[in-house]
């Protein structure tokens, strides 16, 4: 007894197996697709916030400090689009799609990786940018609205005082009908320096007294907050390119499988076409039946010799 599977049983089990692995194929794809959309998110996020923080003290920065914080969120847009390729290439099942996904998601690493470079490499000069902004501008706290604010606002929020401490300030006299907190009798500092004031009504005028100054200085503080805020977008850069180096490679490995799917159904399609035609038709001219004459019978005029 043969032991052979029959050809329909093992056509539809190849037909099964087939179309079992594209639905893998597509259903790994779309995972992949959806993370990147995630972390895209995620990194336009980072970068957002980087910017905003350095924009909040960007009297104190140069302009290239910016262009890493940029870069990221250019990179996490772009990676939204490219996104779209890789899920209408694993709904379709097109190799051309996946393909330029992992293609622009190569070029896509490349720019985090140089983003990533770029922030720790600002890191380096953050100590002595911040110290020379600081005290070039200091002595113009009172003739300049910009120097002004700037300082007012990192004074304010980093609750600090001066740039290495309160004492700073001993060296710039404010101007004349300007109010100021005076620490000691020789040095009086800007408002943004108090840390607890002690509100009272007098003449039904409310009148502020500050009771308790920032003792520490602006400079550790600022540097401690640009340097972190660049070392959190190079780590950040270099996360989100170690999974896109990971998606990469699943995208070209996605890409040959969704091929060798392909040309597997259609081998497939075509053998089953060839077995129609050949049971139908014998490949030995001797084997096929002859077909009988079959004699017309003819009631006309015929032509007799003369």
């Amino acid at each position: 007894m043969s032991n052979e599977v029959p050809y329909a049983e093992k056509m539809k089990f190849t037909k099964t197996e087939t179309e079992y692995n594209l639905k893998s194929i597509r259903f790994l794809l779309l995972t992949i697709t959806t993370m990147f959309i995630i972390t895209s998110a995620l990194i336009i996020s980072v970068g957002t916030t980087i910017y905003a923080i350095y924009h909040d003290v960007s009297f104190f920065l140069d302009q290239h400090f910016f262009s890493p914080a940029t870069l990221v969120i250019v990179i996490g847009v772009l990676m939204l689009f490219v996104s779209l390729f890789g899920c209408v290439g694993a709904w379709r099942e097109s190799t051309c799609l996946v393909n330029i996904f992992a293609v622009i998601l190569s070029l896509v690493f490349i720019l985090e990786i140089a983003a990533a470079i770029a922030a720790y490499t600002l890191r380096s000069q953050v100590i002595d940018m911040l110290d020379e902004r600081l005290r070039n501008s200091m002595p113009y706290y009172y003739r300049n609205l910009e120097v002004t604010d700037a300082f007012d606002f990192i004074q304010s929020r980093l609750n600090c005082c001066g740039i290495d401490s309160y004492t700073d300030w001993r060296y710039i006299d404010p101007p004349t009908g300007v109010s100021g907190i005076t620490a000691i009798p020789d040095i009086t500092v800007p408002n943004s320096c108090c840390a607890e004031a002690h509100y009272s009504v007098v003449e039904n005028a409310t009148v502020a007294e500050c009771t308790k100054l920032y003792a520490n200085g602006c400079l550790p503080r600022l540097i401690y907050l640009v340097y972190q805020s660049a070392g959190l977008l190079g780590a950040g850069a270099l996360t989100i390119a170690f999974i896109q180096l990971i998606g990469i490679v699943f995208s070209f490995s996605l890409a040959s499988s969704i091929r060798k799917a392909k040309s597997e159904r259609e081998r497939r399609r075509l053998e089953i076409q060839e077995r129609v035609i050949n049971a139908h038709t014998s490949l030995n001219p001797n084997d096929e039946k002859i077909k009988p004459i079959v004699y017309v019978p003819f009631y006309g005029q015929t032509q007799t010799a003369a």
